[in-house]
């Protein structure tokens, strides 16, 4: 009796359970159903004989990935290849020590002071640095300088280069007894000796008579004279402190009424005194401040940098390099920077030591154009952008004439995050009856951040390899699902065109924005890129569930009076996929 129960049980509870699978089946989304589903047609290769680029690729157009480096990283999109143009000059090299694995510990522990530049051969910010860095190199041993300057292949020492965490070239590191900092200077001889000499040395230098004045005077770029009672004390002490939390500036003490003269103080004025000279527009910057290290240093790094950096390969890593992130850049054609930067010198005068005031040639070929392109400026208009410089990668425009008080109400508004972003954007397409819907900045809401819309978009580069390879798939996909209305399938050059719900790690970046959702960021797709895995992809994360519909197969072929009597209906169902 017992038995029965059980197995009465046991057959009530098997029924039960065979009536609710369909049911629960059918509610969740899961990669089971999926597998269930015949999807081979997906598969099926296309046979139209027709092509389905959409990313024209020219060998002419400016690469902007190829063109910079790590001059770049505040620039989102540029990454580490380099530019085949860049040439390599001849270098003297004989006093730049080569390390390999074998010797590049013996050369640490046998100097106190080692700088190492981990290269690479391709990388054309290596190759640039690679005269200025031999320059330095022999300058410090004619000097006779305990320092040893030395280079290693980061790409053929890979376990070195992954122990000091090298994430791209060039990385420069100083070692003192064994203990390394990363080099945080530019990347020119004068940068290099300065910041060496400075942490080798004391510091400071003495001048005594007026030949060594005029010397310093006429080599040195930049240089701080502290006028002192005396040239040792507590008054040289906190002058060397300071010295030493700033690079790529030479600092000189002095008690000589006539040295001061020469560089531009008032000999009898109060002591300690202090005042830089520059060979710039701004040649002359007096210390008005409290007597101390900390504003000493806050002296010379607002004054150390001219109004006006011209962006050049070599002054990039002064720009990108420096703790103030905020940037307004004027973009004008040569013939028209006579007129205008004197303009802008006069608003960085106001703002200085809060922005970086920098101006890019706009007709440079080697790199004004390039970098005009990235932040979407085109044609010979000159225009004053403003960059946040750091992750976001925000712009933002000055609307109007360029005058000194219209850019310094700018980049006043810009310091106090009172403007409206500015993002690149192509013209809207007249028509966009594609499979794949071309999405630009400026309809970019309209399209992919349609509520009603699940939307799967590509950003892409028209140069990039893999995007072109990825090109029929996508489109084959798109083709598709074409059908079903509530699933749009997009892509977005991502080179001309930005939206700050847009973000790309290179490209093709592939996002996916679920209807009903778009006030949450994006899902990154990540998976195996076939017609069928987007296919899976789309299926499990839409938010409006869709079902496509297998196409009619193609008939078995069949004797040719057959074909011809029944060619009117089968050409009706030919599988386009």
């Amino acid at each position: 009796m017992t038995t029965r129960r059980i197995l009465l049980l046991t057959l009530s509870i098997f029924l039960l359970l065979s009536t609710l699978s369909p049911a629960l089946s059918k509610s969740e989304k899961t990669d089971a159903v999926d597998d269930d589903e015949d999807l081979s047609f997906l598969e099926e290769p296309e046979n139209d004989g027709k092509s389905h680029s959409t990313h024209h690729h020219s060998d002419d157009e400016p690469d902007l990935d190829d063109e910079f480096s790590d001059d770049f990283d505040n620039y989102p999109d540029f990454d580490d290849n380099e530019s085949d143009s860049y040439k390599q000059p001849e270098i003297d090299e004989k006093d730049v020590v080569v390390l390999k694995e074998r010797n590049f510990s013996d050369i640490i522990e046998k100097h106190k002071f080692v700088m190492v530049e981990f290269y690479a051969p391709w990388c054309g910010h290596c190759q640039a640095l690679a005269p200025e860095y031999a320059a330095a190199a022999a300058e410090l041993k004619s000097a006779n300088e305990d320092v040893v300057l030395a280079k290693i292949d980061g790409t053929e020492e890979s376990e070195l280069a992954q122990e000091y965490d090298v994430q791209g070239f060039p990385t420069v590191l100083f070692f003192v007894d064994g203990v390394h900092k990363p080099y945080p200077g530019a990347r020119n001889k004068d940068a290099i000796v300065t910041w060496i000499k400075k942490k080798t040395g004391p510091g400071i230098y003495n001048i005594t008579t007026l030949e060594e004045a005029e010397r310093i005077l006429t080599s040195g770029n930049k240089v701080v004279l502290g006028y002192l009672n005396s040239l040792v004390g507590s008054e040289s002490e906190v002058f060397a402190a300071a010295s030493r939390l700033e690079d790529g500036v030479n600092f000189y003490q002095t008690v000589n009424p006539d040295v001061a003269k020469l560089f531009h103080l008032d000999p009898k004025v109060k002591r300690p005194a202090l005042v830089m000279v520059k060979k710039e527009a701004e040649k002359i910057s007096y210390f008005d401040g409290q007597y101390e290290k900390s504003a000493i240093a806050d002296f010379v790094f607002a004054n150390k940098l001219p109004l006006v950096t011209i962006f050049t390969r070599e002054n990039a890593p002064a720009i990108f390099e420096s703790s103030i992130r905020k940037q307004l850049l004027l973009f004008a054609i040569s013939n028209d920077s006579e007129k205008l930067i004197p303009i802008f010198e006069a608003a960085a005068k106001v703002l200085k030591g809060k922005l970086i005031f920098v101006y890019v040639e706009m007709d440079n070929e080697d790199v004004g154009k390039p970098v005009s392109e990235y932040f979407g400026v085109t044609g010979d208009t000159a225009r004053v952008l403003a960059y946040t410089g750091n992750d976001d990668g925000k712009k933002y425009v000055l609307d109007g004439d360029l005058t000194m008080d219209k850019i310094k109400a700018f980049g006043e508004n810009f310091l106090e995050d009172k403007l409206k972003p500015f993002f690149k954007s192509d013209p809207i397409p007249e028509s966009n009856d594609g499979d794949v819907k071309i999405v630009v900045g400026n309809n970019f809401e309209e399209i992919v951040l349609d509520e009603s819309k699940d939307v799967l978009l590509e950003i892409y580069a028209p140069w990039c390899g893999h995007c072109q390879s990825l090109e029929p798939i996508y489109n084959k996909l798109a083709k598709h699902l074409r059908g079903i209305e509530s699933l749009v399938i997009a892509k977005m050059d991502g080179t001309t065109n930005e939206h700050p719900r847009a973000k790309s790690d290179g490209f093709p970046t592939i996002l996916f924005y679920p209807a009903g959702n778009k006030s949450f960021d994006p899902a990154t797709v990540d998976t195996d890129r076939t017609v069928v895995a987007f296919y899976k992809f789309l299926k499990k994360h839409a938010s409006i569930p869709f079902k496509i519909q297998k196409p009619a197969s193609v008939p078995a072929p069949k004797s040719e009076a057959s074909d011809a009597k029944e060619s009117s209906t089968t050409g009706d169902v030919k599988d386009e996929l």
